[in-house]
Parts: C-alpha cells; sequence; structure tokens
C-alpha cells in the first residue's frame, strides 16, 4: 500500500477533513461532468449542428454512464473509508478519482478528435486538482504518464496508427495533418502541464509548511499555558499553606482552646480570621482554575439537572436559612431530558451560582431556579433579588478578579474569580451562560441579578418510571 500521508499529518484532525471535503467536492463536480457530456451529445446534435457518428454517440454515453457509476460508488464507499494513514485512507481514494477521471478523459479525447478535441484542456484542470491533494512525487509522475500517452495518440493519429474521430462541424472540411503543428502543439501541451503542476504543487507545499508551522506553533503555545498553569499552582499551593496553618492557629484562639481572650482581641480577630477564610477561598479558586485549563473533559456521563439542583440545594441550604431568603424551584420541562457533563465540575458551577444568589440576596429575600426546554437545549434560570449588577458592568462580571462596582462599595467580600470559574465549565461542555440585571422577580429598589445557563442535550430521555417531583416552594 503506497503511503501518501506525510508524517506530520498522522494525527492531525483538520487535514483528514480537508481531504475528505475535497473528495466530496470532487465527486459533486463528477455529476456535472456526467450532465456536461450528455449536454454535450443533445445540445451538439440539435443546437450546433455536430454530425457524431454511432460510434462517438455510444462510446460518449458509456463514458458518462461509466464517470457516474464509478462515482456513485466512491460516493457509497467514502464515508466508510477510515484515516489510519498505513491502511486505505481518503488519500488513497483521491488517488482513485484522479486516476479513474483521467482513464474516462484519454477515452473522451479519443472519441472527440484528439489533438483537435476541445476536451484536452481538461488535463491541466486535472493537475491543479492533483497537484492540491496528491504528493508532489506523485502528481509529478502522474503528469509525466498524461504527457506521454497523449503525445502518443497525437503521433498516432498522425501517422493513421489509430483511427480518427474528428468532431463534423467543427471544420468545413477536414484539416490535413501537419507533422510541425502537431509536434509546437505536443511541446506547449506539455509545457503548460509541468508549469501548472509545478506552480500549483508549489502554491500547495508552502500552505502546508504553513500549516505544519503554525500547528507546532500552537502546540508550544498550549505547552507554555500548561506550564505557566503548572508553576501557578505551585505557587499558588505554597501560598495556601502558611494562610491555612494561620486559619487553624486563630480558630483555636477563637475556640478558647489557648485560654479566655478578651473580647475586643476576639473581635479583631473575628475580623482576621474572616479574611484569611476569603484569602483561602481566593487560593482554592485559582487551583479549581489552574486544574481545568489543564485538564480536558474526556469522561463525561448523563446528568439530571433537577436532581443537581436540589441535592446542592441541600447542601448549601444554611446559606439560605442564615438570611431567612424564600427559595423555589421549578422545573418546566416537557420531558425530563438528561445533558452529557463532567459531574463534579457541572456541581461546581452550579454551586458557584446558587451560592452567589445566597450571598448577594438581602435578608428576607427571594430566589428562584427554572428549567425549562428549548429546542435541544436545557435551559436554566437562576434569578434572586439581590442588590443587581450595575449595566455598565455585565460585560466585565466574567472577568478574572473583577467585581461588580456596587459590590466593592459594600462590605460583602469576594474573590472575582467564581464567575469566571462557571463561565469556563459551561463553555467547555458546549453551553452558554448569559448575566441579565434586573433579574424577573426584581424590584426597583432590588433589581436582582438573572443567570441564565443553556446545555445542550444529550440523546437520552428520563424513564418517567424513575422521575421524582421536585417542584417545591419552601419559605426559609
Amino acid at each position: 500500500m503506497i503511503n501518501l500521508v506525510p508524517k506530520w499529518a498522522y494525527e492531525y484532525e483538520e487535514f483528514w477533513i480537508t481531504i475528505r471535503r475535497r473528495n466530496l467536492w470532487l465527486i459533486k463536480i463528477r455529476y456535472l461532468a456526467v450532465l456536461g457530456l450528455f449536454g454535450f451529445l443533445i445540445l451538439g446534435q440539435f443546437l450546433l449542428d455536430f454530425n457524431l457518428t454511432s460510434t462517438q454517440v455510444q462510446a460518449i454515453t458509456a463514458i458518462a454512464f461509466s464517470i457516474f457509476f464509478y462515482n456513485a460508488i466512491i460516493q457509497v464507499i467514502r464515508p466508510r473509508i477510515g484515516s489510519d494513514p498505513l491502511r486505505f485512507n481518503s488519500m488513497h481514494i483521491s488517488l482513485l478519482q484522479i486516476l479513474l477521471d483521467l482513464i474516462a478523459l484519454f477515452t473522451a479525447i479519443y472519441f472527440t478528435g484528439t489533438v483537435e478535441s476541445p476536451l484536452y484542456v481538461f488535463f491541466i484542470f486535472h493537475m491543479i486538482i492533483g497537484s492540491l491533494i496528491l504528493p508532489g512525487y506523485l502528481i509529478y509522475s502522474i503528469c509525466g504518464f498524461v504527457v506521454f500517452f497523449y503525445t502518443l495518440l497525437v503521433f498516432f493519429q498522425h501517422f493513421g496508427l489509430i483511427d480518427t474521430h474528428l468532431i463534423q462541424g467543427f471544420y468545413s472540411e477536414p484539416p490535413v495533418r501537419i507533422f510541425n503543428h502537431d509536434l509546437v502543439f505536443s511541446l506547449v501541451f506539455a509545457t503548460m502541464m509541468i508549469l501548472s503542476v509545478q506552480i500549483a504543487n508549489r502554491i500547495s507545499r508552502n500552505l502546508l509548511r504553513r500549516e505544519g508551522e503554525l500547528r507546532e506553533t500552537l502546540q508550544e503555545l498550549r505547552d507554555s499555558e500548561i506550564a505557566k498553569q503548572k508553576y501557578i499552582m505551585g505557587v499558588v499551593h505554597e501560598i495556601k499553606t502558611p494562610l491555612a496553618a494561620a486559619l487553624t492557629m486563630i480558630d483555636l484562639i477563637n475556640q478558647k482552646y489557648l485560654g479566655p481572650v478578651n473580647e475586643k482581641i476576639e473581635e479583631k480577630l473575628k475580623r482576621i480570621q474572616s479574611r484569611l477564610a476569603d484569602s483561602v477561598n481566593l487560593v482554592n479558586n485559582v487551583l479549581r482554575i489552574s486544574k481545568l485549563r489543564l485538564l480536558k473533559i474526556t469522561s463525561t456521563e448523563e446528568l439530571d439537572a433537577e436532581q443537581i439542583i436540589c441535592t446542592l440545594y441541600d447542601q448549601i441550604k444554611d446559606n439560605f436559612t442564615s438570611k431567612n431568603i424564600d427559595f423555589k424551584f421549578k422545573d418546566d420541562r416537557i420531558q425530563k431530558r438528561m445533558f452529557d457533563g463532567d459531574k463534579v465540575l457541572i456541581e461546581l458551577a452550579f454551586s458557584n451560582i446558587l451560592n452567589n444568589s445566597a450571598k448577594y440576596s438581602i435578608p428576607n429575600g427571594r430566589v428562584e431556579v427554572k428549567i425549562s426546554d428549548q429546542d435541544e437545549i436545557i435551559s436554566l434560570q437562576f434569578m434572586d433579588s439581590g442588590m443587581g449588577i450595575p449595566e455598565s458592568d455585565i460585560e466585565k462580571v466574567f472577568n478574572q478578579f473583577f467585581r461588580a462596582t456596587n459590590v466593592k462599595s459594600g462590605s460583602i467580600e469576594g474573590t472575582g474569580l467564581g464567575l469566571s470559574l462557571v463561565k469556563e465549565i459551561i463553555e467547555r461542555h458546549g453551553g452558554s451562560i448569559q448575566i441579565k440585571s434586573p433579574s424577573s422577580i426584581g424590584t426597583s429598589e432590588m433589581p436582582g441579578t438573572e443567570i441564565i445557563v443553556k446545555l445542550p442535550y444529550s440523546a437520552k430521555v428520563k424513564n418517567p418510571l424513575e422521575e421524582k417531583n421536585f417542584n417545591f416552594e419552601q419559605s426559609l
């Protein structure tokens, strides 16, 4: 088996996608060629006064049917051909297409006059197409064979070694064969073929080289990003250790394990403890983001949105209870379909959103979560009646370390990394996230925030026998 694939393209999916796309394009072009041959017969006979012989009509008809037949076979087998460079692959399909087309073209040219045939220019078209697909050594070899055999046909016709099938109607009388004419024609034809192959192949080779360089550059960037994230993780982890130790020591003091503490000192220690806790939380978020950028989501499972929301609420409901927040959850989907995702990451994203809803809501406020269908997409709306986000800040809240201006002026602590992490997780799963303020349940005093997450459904539909009605309204 001839190896037609450059080594750099063995595992390069874009290369195979391009080859398969070109193969499909050639298939479509070939159907047009079939229509062109039949059009040549019909229009030539009835509009252009071609007086084609029965042999020519039969030959051109047979060629058209042959092209249609082998083209249909290639179209059927093409999707079944893989991308293994060491086995029959899409590049071999391209070579087979070009060789079969050249055989059909040689036959059509012979039965339409050879040197007098108007179809010989399609040889140049085939060489250009081949130069964009096949390796240089192979297309030059094919070009050499085409020039050699076409020149043979020209001189065989000149010396009467083969029959001449001129198109009656092109000339008022049969042309006189002149040796110099055929010689010059053959030399010009060979020159045009070689130049066409050389120019097209050089352009194709330069494009492939540039593509290879671009691929190497992208790989270097990916390697640099991995090295950077590993460095960040190492540094941040080292920062986390003394912070966690200090937090533990202050907690021991506040718990009175080391003896009684003055009230004023205790108050200061609690503030220090709160700031240290925020610092540890910041470090953890940086670590999560770094880990997320190092990982590819390769293992996913089918997840149930309502089950995840209700499980998370059970875990963090103390945040809502402490502020007497009214929490409502409603699933308006007609079909309880699943979506594919990494459970740990999806729970991390939804937990971040729910915690923010509680964090930025006022006491006795409201938080609502609503799930609905939108074609093949599940839509989750997280709504609260909190302080909201200024319109000028909405586009910036997904930036790392950015915090809305109305939050920074208040007393609520935070890192500005949560929504950045959420956005990256959702987009890694092929979804989208949008923020609106005011929310659907906001008021003029407390506009609130609404976060809309959309994720693509998987093909599976939840078994109705396994469904539980998680819709509830709980006032806390």
